[in-house]
């Protein structure tokens, strides 16, 4: 029992002050190590000196052993009295008779010069390069042992001195140690601008609740709560007051949290708030509708007020869903369907709704399998100019579904989006496109340029940016052969990136137009710093445009525009002759739209390609008749 109580204080000794022993043991063994070097160093110099005085004395001892003379031969020897270290020293012969010797007188050998024991060398005596006898000579090692153990006091003093001075500072940095150890698991778990729980702590006090309401009467209310206007807030306003805004809301919705309620940031501008049970439907309509009211009150910021707006989506619990995954899926669809209902308000989940995002798992998860298989296409619609000559084509993610047939790209490129599929989804089209101008070339037929989409999520991460530029490198696909079309709202997200994958394409000369004009933010300082090359107006404002003298006006100021800041125009949805003409007499550059053309298989379009290069020209409604089945999907 003792004895096991002494290894058990030992043990805790040993927890207790860990760092320390480990560090003194390192230590030791440092200089344990050291004193190994530093003993063979000083046996290594101690034995080539040693030797070197033998050789110098084997030099002089040739002539005594010639002539025989013991007395020279011993009055040589006695040059080693002057070296201390030596204790014996012996001529010998060739036949093996001593000529003459040395030794030291002393007196009994000390405990040091036994440990250290004695060193052995030799060297030959030479005359006329005959060697005539052997010098012998026995040294003691006892001042190795006199500088290892000088050495050893200095190195332990030193190392004593250091551990002193460690000693004393490692208070205040096992302080520091301490604080940062205790700010990491604080951050591990809480959201540094906020001070709430960030999404891991979330999903840990969610798992907890969830075991907790499978009892009956205690049913908890998860709410997903996203600020409307955020983006705009941080571009207008600077971060700094998108910083004051997080911390507003954070602030404002602690103080409508129950006692037993969390709170937490989840991501950006994501909050969630988790309603302890037991909660029912009213009351989770309550809270939610007190987050609607409360949290998008004006921020006073300097001189100016900041306003925001709130989407809450709201998930009963064992009701709606039976584990946190569902839980935090069911409430991310009822937000995301109270934005498309116009924002600002509250959405509480539904069947509904569980049916629209099972519907839109499936379509990801056939969408995935779609692009593993190579299934989606491209099709081609052209753009022509104001004589109907074919200048450039623009290319278009099609999808076929086994089970659906046409799949619209209205449908499945925001789940390619959401879920991360666009960025295969963009190299993938690189490949097709790659594919159908080589069949061009096959057939021998001169292919305009081509435009793709540029999705920002397609080169959102720098790794992703990179697989995207080295597959244009890979496929051949140059600024002469392919330009690329962004929507509005992907310029504004990408363009202030210092690694902007919009900027980087217009430093290696690509040809950049902005797609449908007019639908997104609208920044004219946004076309001065693109520098853009294309702009393409929206069918919106081309559809119907003969007939609307404000929709001219606009049009027409659109284009004076665009053309003082060198870019060409370009009208989308062109569908009638009036508006065509009307656009060509305002001096657009380019037209494209189902009245010219509709989107071509690649079959299709080398034949228009062939027709091109016979002289024909398009004109509204003239070019329908050939085009075979119409694809039903528009872009």
């Amino acid at each position: 029992m003792d004895r096991t109580h002494f290894w058990t204080g030992l043990q805790r000794l040993f927890d207790r002050h860990r760092e320390a022993m480990l560090a003194i043991g390192a230590l030791l063994t440092f200089a344990l190590l050291l004193t190994g070097v530093q003993y063979l160093s000083l046996s290594q110099r101690f034995r080539e000196d040693l030797q070197t005085q033998v050789n110098l004395v084997a030099r002089t001892a040739s002539a005594a052993v010639v002539f025989d003379n013991r007395e020279d031969a011993a009055e040589i020897l006695g040059a080693f009295e002057d070296a201390p270290e030596v204790t014996t020293a012996t001529l010998r012969l060739p036949s093996g008779r001593a000529l003459s010797s040395y030794r030291r007188m002393q007196g009994k050998d000390s405990w040091l010069q036994r440990i250290a024991g004695q060193e052995e060398v030799s060297a030959p005596v030479q005359a006329n390069q005959l060697v005539v006898a052997q010098l012998l000579v026995q040294a003691s090692r006892e001042s190795i042992w006199l500088d290892l153990l000088r050495f050893v006091g200095v190195a332990a003093g030193l190392l004593v001195a250091a551990m002193g001075l460690a000693w004393m500072g490692s208070h205040r940095l096992r302080a520091n140690v301490r604080e940062a150890e205790r700010r990491t698991r604080y951050l591990a778990l809480n959201d540094a601008l906020t001070d709430l729980p960030n999404r891991e702590s979330f999903r840990l006090s969610l798992e907890r609740a969830v075991q907790r309401c499978q009892r009956p009467g205690q049913g908890l209310a998860l709410l997903f709560i996203d600020l409307d206007n955020f983006k705009q807030i941080n571009d207008n306003h600077g971060h700094a007051a998108g910083d004051l805004v997080l911390q507003t809301v954070a602030e404002r919705l602690r103080n409508l949290q129950r006692p037993g309620d969390t709170v937490a940031r989840l991501a950006g501008d994501e909050f969630a708030m988790l309603l302890a049970a037991p909660v029912d439907e009213t009351l989770a309509r309550l809270v939610a509708g007190q987050v609607v009211q409360a949290v998008p009150q004006p921020i006073a910021r300097e001189d100016e007020w900041l306003r925001i707006s709130v989407s809450v989506g709201v998930t009963l619990v064992p009701r709606d869903a039976s584990t946190p995954a569902e839980a935090m899926q069911c409430a991310d669809a009822a937000m995301y369907h109270a934005k498309r209902q116009g924002k600002d308000g509250m959405q509480l989940f539904s069947p509904e709704i569980g049916e629209a995002v099972r519907s839109r798992l499936r379509l990801e998860q056939d969408l995935r399998d779609a692009l593993a298989a190579g299934e989606l296409e491209l099709a081609y619609q052209p753009l022509f100019d104001a004589q109907g000559r074919l200048i450039s084509v623009e290319a278009l993610s099609r999808w076929r579904h086994a089970q659906r047939g046409w799949i619209s790209p209205v449908e499945f490129i925001p789940v390619a989006e959401s879920s991360g599929l666009i960025v295969g989804l963009g190299l993938h089209a690189l490949r097709v496109l790659r594919r159908d101008i080589d069949a061009c070339h096959a057939a021998g037929l001169s292919c305009p340029p081509v435009a793709l989409n540029l999705s920002s999520r397609q080169c959102r991460r720098a790794h992703h940016r990179e697989q995207f530029l080295q597959a244009l490198l890979d496929l051949g696909l140059g600024p002469a052969a392919l330009e690329f079309e962004l929507t509005e709202s992907s310029v504004f997200e990408d363009l202030d990136k210092p690694d902007s994958i919009v900027m980087t394409l217009l430093s290696l000369g690509y040809v950049l137009a902005i797609d449908d004009f007019g639908t997104g933010y609208s920044s004219l300082a946004y076309l001065r710093r693109m520098r853009c090359r294309k702009l393409k107006i929206d069918r919106l404002f081309v559809n119907g445009l003969a007939d609307s003298p404000d929709g001219r006006l606009l049009v027409d100021s659109i284009i004076r525009v665009a053309h003082a800041m060198h870019m060409q125009v370009v009208a989308e949805g062109v569908e009638t002759e009036a508006d065509r003409q009307c656009l060509v007499e305002m001096g657009c550059d380019a037209f494209q739209g189902f009245g010219l053309s509709r989107p071509l298989r690649p079959d299709q379009m080398q034949e228009l390609l062939r027709r091109h290069a016979h002289g024909e020209r398009v004109h509204v409604q003239t070019w329908q008749a050939w085009y075979g089945e119409p694809e039903p999907a528009r872009k």
